[in-house]
């Protein structure tokens, strides 16, 4: 059993729940001034390390449990939105499985190929097409044979950038047999590509 603290600058965490894109924290830091004791959140993570932004502080931890209840409630309904809005755009937007793209092999160079991440290695909420197709932009575990394992790659839904692993994609998907809404994020992943690289 792990019992170590979860410590955020000087709070520690106390419960925390993520929805859609958001990690929502209720915390305590007893060394606090006064009305500053208990702290409800939102948690940013570059990767590196973690920050609490948006927050509000209390010396009341009703006040803030019930805030942390109300941002809850309110990143629910955003999600659900989203998860709406999907399905408008994506169609059949069901988490997909190996026998839908190409597997690939360590000799394989997956940089500018459209990869099909692993459901299980995102969060449940996200195990679905709309988060499952990505362009592959570059990463030591791009290449290969390589020892590196990190692959850069760009959502054809929604453009964002991301770090995966080479053992979290689940294979390549054929640029000719993508739907429609991945065909133009490609396109869109592409032109970024071109302009971040400086190219007219």
């Amino acid at each position: 059993m792990n019992n170590e603290k979860r410590l955020i600058g000087d709070y520690e965490i106390l419960t925390s729940i993520r929805v859609g894109k958001h990690e929502i924290v209720l915390a305590e830091n007893p060394n606090a001034v006064q009305y500053e004791r208990f702290l409800c959140g939102y948690v940013e993570n570059n990767g590196v390390f973690e920050r609490l932004v948006e927050c509000a502080v209390s010396d009341s931890y009703a006040d803030v449990a019930t805030l942390f209840g109300e941002r809850v409630t309110e990143k629910s309904e955003e999600a659900q939105k989203d998860f709406e809005r999907e399905k408008e755009i994506v169609g059949d937007n069901r988490e997909m499985k190996a026998n839908e793209c190409e597997p690939i092999t360590e000799n394989d160079l997956l940089k500018g190929r459209v990869v099909v991440i692993r459901g299980d290695a995102l969060r449940s909420e996200f195990s679905r097409a709309a988060h499952q197709m990505y362009l592959c932009v570059g990463g030591f575990g791009s290449q290969p044979n390589a020892r590196g394992r990190s692959c850069f790659c760009r959502s054809l839904y929604d453009g964002h950038d991301t770090t995966f692993q080479r053992q979290d994609i689940l294979g390549v998907f054929p640029t000719e047999q993508l739907p429609e809404w991945a065909v133009d994020g490609l396109k869109e992943a592409r032109a970024k590509e071109k302009r971040d690289r400086g190219d007219r």
